[in-house]
């Protein structure tokens, strides 16, 4: 880190901590408060973008004129493989991008050894919390305050009052989810009501008679009780009216549609195709649009704050591979790769890696055109020594 850390006491105590915490993650129900992070709908939105964030490679690269190179070193090999000593990079990217999901934030704190980056340990996001304005600001985290080039702080959606702090998108789902949890209560309690008769029985009796349970346990039995399954009731016309009632379903009372339209209005907000949650089909499209327009910003933010804090070279600096998260067809990366190695644009080992399969001896060369011609050998080709003046030939485009 560019400046060794100071611990400074903060003037905040344990009790200030407890009464600041994040309401707005909350929702309230019938029997309480419930984090909004429980619902199943978030839960999965929240895990398919850590998910996939963490599912791609994080490479160190370097600027050059001829172009951007990876580079493979100890650095890059700690921050991709294992940025930190209980947690490989799959769960580590994964929770960081979690506490940016719902709390806006992530913090992390870089330890070194000798000058060297040594270990890179997540903070319990509930325990820091952020003071300044808009010029600075300052992280405080179990009454000790740090300045943020000591700390890698992660932030999602900056806050409209204090840029420096991200708020996430819970705030944004929150009147969504509620509307969510209104409806399954009304469908639980709609399924476990006990006043969905499907049958009324009129019986020619006094009143009192009817508020007795063995008198009419004893009505009922007289006339249907040995009676087999599927049998007809064979009943007085006078003393008996059987009539059918029909509760209202799920689909009369619209819950089923009014739940997935909340579903594809969590998985929208969130920016996820509505496939994601269980609504509709894959679509190629759809997802590769998601990939870039959500999935990428995200891993954007995590790029550029370890560029940031943890590069020491101007021209070097860390990316996530995009292009490991992408859907393609088989038949189009197959042409895709073929005009690219015909075009010169990769070697045909590169090609191979395309498909996971290893090098081989002798595919490093760049070639061109129908014939895989050595780029280096283009302009030797027998068809361009006539005709063309390149070759042999005279100002008229005549053999000499």
């Amino acid at each position: 880190m560019r400046k060794k850390m100071q611990r400074r006491q903060a003037t905040q105590t344990p009790v200030a901590f407890w009464l600041n915490g994040d309401e707005a993650n909350n929702i309230l129900l019938p029997n309480g408060y419930m984090p909004i992070t429980k619902n199943e709908e978030v839960k999965k939105c929240i895990h398919k973008i850590a998910d996939l964030v963490s599912s791609m490679t994080i490479m160190l690269m370097e600027n050059s004129l001829d172009g951007d190179i990876r580079l493979k070193n100890e650095l890059s090999k700690m921050v991709d493989v294992y940025p930190n000593l209980y947690m490989t990079r799959k769960n580590f990217i994964y929770k960081i991008v979690a506490d940016m999901l719902v709390h806006g934030n992530a913090v992390v704190m870089p330890s070194e050894n000798d000058g060297l980056l040594e270990n890179l340990s997540i903070w319990d996001i509930n325990g820091v919390s952020f003071r300044g304005d808009f010029s600075s600001y300052q992280i405080q985290y179990k009454l000790q305050i740090f300045e943020p080039d000591e700390l890698l702080h992660f932030a999602l959606i900056p806050d409209d009052n204090l840029p420096f702090k991200g708020q996430g998108f819970i705030p944004i789902v929150k009147d969504t989810i509620a509307n969510i949890v209104q409806a399954n209560t009304t469908k639980t309690g709609f399924l476990q009501s006990k006043w969905r008769p499907s049958l009324i029985i009129k019986v020619e009796s006094d009143a009192e008679g009817m508020q007795v349970k063995e008198e009419r346990e004893k009505i009922l039995n007289s006339y249907v009780g040995d009676t087999d399954n599927g049998e007809p009731w064979i009943v007085p016309a006078s003393e008996i009216e059987v009539k059918e009632v029909r509760p209202l379903s799920l689909q009369d009372l619209a819950i089923q549609e009014s739940i997935e339209l909340d579903k594809k209005a969590v998985a929208s907000a969130f920016g996820i195709p509505a496939f994601m949650v269980g609504v509709g089909s894959f679509n190629k499209d759809e997802y590769n649009n998601f990939i870039s327009s959500v999935i990428m910003p995200i891993a954007k933010s995590i790029e550029q704050e370890l560029t940031k804090k943890l590069v020491y070279k101007p021209t070097w600096y860390f990316r996530f591979n995009a292009k490991s998260l992408m859907q393609y067809d088989l038949g189009e990366l197959t042409s895709h790769v073929k005009e690219m190695v015909g075009g010169g644009l990769i070697n045909r080992n590169e090609g191979r890696n395309a498909f996971d399969y290893s090098p081989v001896d002798g595919l490093d060369e760049y070639v061109v055109l129908e014939n895989y011609i050595p780029v280096a050998d283009v302009g030797k080709q027998k068809k361009l020594d006539n005709g063309s003046g390149l070759k042999g030939g005279d100002e008229s485009g005549g053999k000499a």
